[in-house]
């Protein structure tokens, strides 16, 4: 357990500290969750919790760089933890929702943390001294996160899972049922702040039909998309021929 909660806490650190380019689509909770239960060994279950904490940020949007929510809490250690503690994917979610609200703490810590890094680079800049900037652009940012999201993120893997089982364990019926109703809810409330921000009356009729496919006729997941993507090809083709015209 030491070498695979050391290796979530090296993903978690770089999560922040490298945050550009394709390395970004590693910070989403879908993605995340997945690469920590391949490293758990159970890659299943990381897709399944992942892919339900997932849905609740699905409309989430950023203002001013600034989240609800912090993805290394939740897309890491929040997975990570119900994983080895055997929750189920809707205790999960409730779980995801405390941990990436407290991470943001260490969010706004970090960033406040790397301005203070920036400034002392640009003295180097202007006295023409540039071969020690990679230590306040590169160096220093990585360790700041490391303190901050590695070892959070090993210390509650390696240490606090064994405790937050038995925590879970303990706790009531009606407890455990009530966290699971929430997590439930919370995806949905995830899909509904979606619809209102991408909303258009022009495409209503397809998210009824999909709806359709999944809570009547039971078609999964895979079948859906398949029949979204022939949608928007069918809807692609018919407003080509229609600007010909």
């Amino acid at each position: 357990m030491f070498v695979k909660a050391l290796m979530i806490a090296i993903f978690a650190s770089l999560s922040w500290a490298c945050e550009w380019g394709m390395w970004t689509i590693q910070m989403q909770p879908f993605v995340a969750g997945s690469i920590c239960g391949l490293i758990l060994g159970d890659w299943e279950t990381g897709v399944m919790i992942s892919a339900t904490i997932q849905l609740i940020y699905m409309g989430q949007i950023q203002v001013g760089g600034i989240s609800a929510y912090d993805f290394t809490f939740a897309g890491y250690i929040a997975p990570a933890i119900a994983i080895v503690s055997h929750m189920s994917p809707e205790v999960a979610v409730s779980v995801a929702v405390a941990v990436g609200s407290l991470g943001l703490v260490c969010s706004n810590v970090y960033m406040s943390v790397n301005a203070a890094w920036v400034h002392m680079a640009d003295k180097y800049v202007e006295k023409g001294e540039t071969k020690g900037l990679w230590i306040y652009n590169w160096l220093l940012p990585l360790l700041t996160s490391a303190v901050l999201f590695g070892i959070p993120a090993f210390l509650a893997v390696y240490y606090g899972a064994e405790y937050l089982e038995t925590f879970m364990n303990s706790l009531p019926a009606w407890v455990d049922g009530g966290l699971a109703a929430v997590g439930t809810l919370l995806p949905a409330l995830g899909i509904g702040m979606m619809f209102k921000a991408v909303y258009n009356k022009k495409f209503v009729a397809f998210a009824v039909l999909g709806y359709i496919l999944a809570g009547y006729l039971g078609v999964p997941t895979i079948g859906i998309a398949m029949f979204a993507v022939a949608c928007v090809l069918i809807y692609w083709n018919l407003m080509n021929r229609k600007e010909a015209k």
